[in-house]
């Protein structure tokens, strides 16, 4: 007889979000990169048309074009036209912040606070651009644990906003994307889980299409250590991220705005994880890189969800429109 118990690093946000409001098991992503995807979510328009090809300013990420071009038409430049109070803390595009894309000194159109990280994901020893001054951080977790810092500006923003007007916070933490470094009281968690062995794990892509031909296949025991390694690591820094949704649906509740509030918890990719003796990554255009959580919870009242901030629902139509 086998048990088999199902494990997850975010047991309180499928509670909170997931189970408490519906949660898509069909969601994917336009594309398994980062700054290509995250566009996406910041424009509502395919690559194709957004142009960020990959993560390099020559890929148009975070470029000059595209701060001229697409990001001046992304969607926080309408919600703040529409008064909402705007936050972003944590990873916005890979090369945000470098001095050929504008520096620190750059803070997209439409956010009215920002504290976003220069560069890729850290954890410690990162640089952030806070309203568009530079501030360094260096190793110390109670000062400069990136996951736990959104979590705490993000829950003082909230007390700081005003009640006269509507707001929106984009949080962005970098679990459980590399160098997966979590908090200290999480380092010995899931000492025993291994990735699932289920599905195309370790299986040979002999009659697929040629990427899935490359592996070496059965993966070595060196990989598999690693693959398992990285696994854990990656789950250990999501429980920094589930303490992030209980202490921010904790605090919406406290200020009385929990019931008047949309809430969206999804990723920009997914990742394999031995699928097809392809050990850990991202970049490939298979179901395993574009699939992501997507979990929404929304308690509003009928008349707040009838009003819904009177947003015209034809800006979206033509945005829509214009991204086919």
């Amino acid at each position: 007889m086998c048990l088999f118990v199902l494990q997850t690093p975010m047991k309180k946000t499928k509670a909170l979000i997931g189970d408490a409001g519906a949660t898509f098991v069909n969601a994917f992503t336009v594309t398994p990169l980062c700054c290509p995807s995250r566009s996406s979510v910041l424009t509502g328009r395919y690559p194709h048309n957004h142009e960020v090809r990959n993560n390099s300013l020559s890929g148009n990420c975070s470029s000059l074009q595209w701060q001229k071009g697409p990001e001046a038409e992304a969607f926080p430049v309408y919600l703040n036209k529409l008064k909402y109070q705007t936050f972003f803390a944590g990873k916005y595009l890979n090369q945000y912040g470098k001095k050929e894309a504008g520096d620190v000194g750059h803070i997209p159109p439409g956010w009215d606070q920002w504290h976003a990280l220069v560069g890729n994901s850290q954890y410690y020893n990162y640089t952030l651009s806070v309203n568009a001054k530079e501030e360094k951080h260096g190793d110390s977790y109670e000062k400069d644990y990136l996951t736990d810092l959104i979590t705490n500006r993000s829950l003082n923003f909230l007390d700081n906003r005003s009640p006269q007007h509507p707001f929106f916070l984009m949080l962005s933490p970098p679990a459980p994307h590399s160098p997966w470094t979590a908090a200290p009281q999480y380092q010995k968690e899931f000492g025993d889980v291994k990735a699932p062995r289920d599905g195309s794990f370790d299986k040979p892509g002999k009659d697929k299409h040629w990427l899935l031909r490359q592996p070496i296949n059965p993966m070595p025991s060196k990989t598999l250590d690693y693959l398992d390694n990285a696994y854990r690591r990656r789950w250990q820094t999501l429980l920094s991220v589930d303490d992030m949704v209980e202490l921010l649906l904790k605090k919406l509740d406290s200020i009385k705005e929990l019931d008047n509030t949309y809430i969206f918890y999804t990723s920009d990719n997914g990742y394999h994880t031995g699928q097809f003796s392809l050990p850990i990554d991202k970049r490939q255009l298979y179901e395993f890189d574009i699939r992501v959580p997507l979990m929404v919870l929304c308690k509003l009242s009928k008349s707040a969800k009838r009003l819904s901030y009177n947003i015209p629902s034809e800006m979206y139509v033509d945005k829509f429109e214009q991204s086919l």
